[in-house]
């Protein structure tokens, strides 16, 4: 059986959803949360850390059971499990609780989002090709994810509260995770069965640890970059008189513009030198950094979440189209799955992290600091790319 386009993109509107709730609107709940509970910023955040850091720890656990066969059963329990988290999140009367609730949601997310997604995709499509027009497709839809939920969220949170908020989203989690089973993981199983019927190669040992670390230090650092940007944004723009609303609204524009590359590369053609994908997102991401260290301006906030953006979005498809040509196919899994846990980690410690450096010097020095550190690997994504080029290493651009 044939995998069917409207499953996939099924499947990336479910990850527009799960990516929104879980991911993305806990900035947005920080500041009540805060206010609420009577904590800083870091004891918040340092909730979101722990549902990041059990999502990594698990993450090896949740590729081996994918490989096993049992993908869409874990995306089932984690999607309906998961709301019925965001009700108990709604419900937390203590920082205990919070903590408790996201260690679960944690687990939850690393059934749900894109390393699950990606592996099930990966699966049911045999051939190359279908196989990352897919995956692009996933991550067009994915990208939408902070673009409809930060101001959704931004709207319901001042009008109706936090609590409130999240009980409204459990409502629309639940129904993304019934149209999702019903609609794309049926469709995900049925095609997996007949795939995993072709021959496969065998499996090989991982390569050089030290050349997988070289290539994936850009993905973890600028992934830590990015938990940055999302979690000080909005408390940088309240605390400057913004209202949390408008505040909102400028971090939704980290998801929007990561679409022009993903829809670039999703309809190419032609192809693309490896530079594009490697050096020029570090780049751009740098670049919104430092604008956004620049000045807390509404504005000016607004074209440096932007501008990481359309970076970001580079980078995202940049990882699992570029490990095959690196490190070879029979490798590209398990190479995936090691930068993705270093990703995982950095997620887990980055929330915790930059609220306890925006709570001591200013967030205009912790976007500073980190858009110097993006700006240094640029070496290091030029070698990686001349390395990938050698190997012939493009893929389908416009």
């Amino acid at each position: 059986m044939t995998l069917r386009w409207p499953a996939v993109w099924i499947l990336g509107a479910g990850q527009t959803v799960f990516w929104g709730i879980a991911y993305y609107t806990f900035s947005v709940l920080l500041v009540p949360m805060r206010e609420e509970f009577g904590v800083s910023s870091a004891v918040i955040a340092g909730a979101f850390s722990v549902g990041l850091g059990v999502a990594a720890m698990v993450a090896t656990h949740v590729g081996r059971w994918v490989d096993e066969g049992h993908g869409v059963v874990l995306m089932r329990c984690g999607a309906w499990v998961g709301g019925a988290l965001l009700l108990a999140w709604s419900a937390a009367t203590d920082v205990v609780m919070l903590y408790a609730v996201w260690a679960a949601l944690g687990a939850c997310m690393a059934l749900i989002l894109y390393e699950t997604a990606f592996a099930l995709v990966t699966r049911a499509l045999a051939d190359p090709q279908r196989r990352l027009s897919a995956l692009a497709s996933v991550t067009v839809m994915g990208g939408l994810a902070s673009t409809l939920f930060l101001p959704l969220a931004g709207a319901a949170t001042t009008h109706w509260g936090w609590r409130a908020t999240l009980r409204a989203l459990a409502v629309v989690w639940f129904l993304a995770a019934l149209v999702v089973d019903r609609f794309a993981l049926r469709a995900l199983r049925a095609a997996e069965s007949h795939a995993m019927g072709q021959p496969r190669s065998a499996s090989v040992s991982l390569p050089d640890a030290r050349l997988v670390a070289l290539a994936g230090l850009p993905f973890v650092a600028t992934t830590f970059a990015a938990m940055a940007l999302t979690t000080l944004v909005i408390p940088m723009l309240v605390d400057h008189g913004q209202p949390l609303e408008r505040a909102a609204w400028v971090l939704s524009a980290f998801g929007v513009m990561q679409l022009p590359g993903r829809l670039w590369l999703w309809r190419g053609t032609r192809a693309v030198p490896a530079s594009v994908l490697l050096v020029a997102p570090v780049l751009l991401q740098a670049a919104g950094l430092a604008v956004l260290a620049v000045s807390s301006h509404l504005v000016v906030a607004f074209v440096g979440v932007a501008t990481f953006g359309i970076g970001a979005g580079l980078h995202t498809l940049a990882r699992p189209w570029l490990v095959p040509h690196l490190f070879g196919v029979s490798a590209a899994g398990r190479v995936n799955g090691a930068i993705a846990r270093a990703q995982g980690i950095a997620r887990a410690a980055g929330p915790f992290c930059v609220a306890i450096a925006y709570e001591r010097v200013g967030s205009a020095s912790v976007f500073a600091v980190l858009a110097f550190l993006l700006a240094v690997l640029w070496p290091l994504a030029s070698w990686m790319a001349r390395r990938a080029s050698s190997h012939k290493a493009s893929v389908p651009a416009t």
